[in-house]
């Protein structure tokens, strides 16, 4: 769909870019932003808006004093001016009303998450992860670091990143290795390895997981026409992306694990 679309002014828009439907809406809504340009546009536009301000946020933990003071301003009713009409409430009429109003309140200290170390929600994450995928293949930036031998990339990335990721060589299950770059996902910068299946590209973002937990691989899921599939292994966060089709993602998933994960090749959901 092109040119104008009275859907990207919704305020579910904004709630599908912030990952809060479910259901049909969200089957609705999926299927709407991947055939329409203007609303694609407008996802964008969010997610990066709500990007740069949880990156501006402080990362101390807000005293309790400021807090229990917004939370009293929060609650007191608006007071009208004498001869006024009552003040009524109205929902946003921009899909962005919806992102600004809660980043404003994490800023206030009732969003705790990034205060304890808590990665941002999952369907925060598949946005990002999918919006850094699409973003590298049309602008054509793959790699910044062009190699098949992870023997050159996993170097590559010493001094680049605060962790080491894991850089298995997957050419004798099919996905040989094109590169690696680095990326921005959740506020941090991540390592992105990608690797190829006949015409597919398949973008492969790891980072260290915040606590620890058994290897595991989690069902796939799909996000504007891609496939992405989460998991952990070695402390290690790790989102594999790509137009493959499920059963293909999870083949190379599982190699991956296989290659970067337990010795004895355990792992819960492979």
């Amino acid at each position: 769909m092109t040119g104008p679309c009275d859907h990207a002014v919704e305020p579910a828009l904004g709630a599908f870019a912030d990952g809060e439907l479910e259901g049909a809406t969200l089957a609705w809504w999926d299927e709407h932003v991947r055939n329409c340009a203007r609303c694609r546009e407008e996802v964008r536009r969010i997610r990066s808006l709500g990007a740069s301000l949880r990156a501006s946020l402080p990362t101390s933990e807000p005293s309790s004093a400021l807090r229990e003071a917004v939370r009293r301003i929060a609650q007191e009713p608006a007071v009208p001016l004498p001869g006024a009409q009552p003040l009524r409430r109205r929902p946003p009429t921009h899909p962005w009303g919806s992102a600004i109003a809660a980043l404003l309140l994490v800023g206030a200290g009732f969003g705790i998450g990034r205060f304890t170390g808590v990665t941002a929600t999952g369907e925060d994450v598949v946005g990002q992860v999918v919006d850094a995928h699409v973003r590298a293949l049309q602008v054509d930036h793959l790699v910044d670091v062009v190699s098949t031998s992870h023997h050159v990339v996993k170097p590559w990335f010493a001094g680049k990143l605060d962790f080491s990721p894991p850089v298995p060589d997957l050419a004798t299950d099919g996905f040989p290795m094109l590169g690696g770059r680095t990326d921005i996902l959740d506020g941090r910068p991540v390592a992105a390895v990608v690797y190829e299946h006949g015409p597919h590209r398949v973008n492969l973002f790891t980072w260290p997981a915040i606590s620890a937990g058994p290897c595991r691989q989690d069902a796939p899921l799909v996000r504007l026409g891609f496939n992405v599939v989460h998991g952990r292994t070695g402390g290690m966060e790790f989102w594999a992306v790509s137009d493959l089709n499920p059963v293909e993602l999870r083949a190379f998933a599982s190699a991956w694990l296989r290659a970067a994960g337990p010795a004895d090749g355990k792992c819960e959901g492979s």
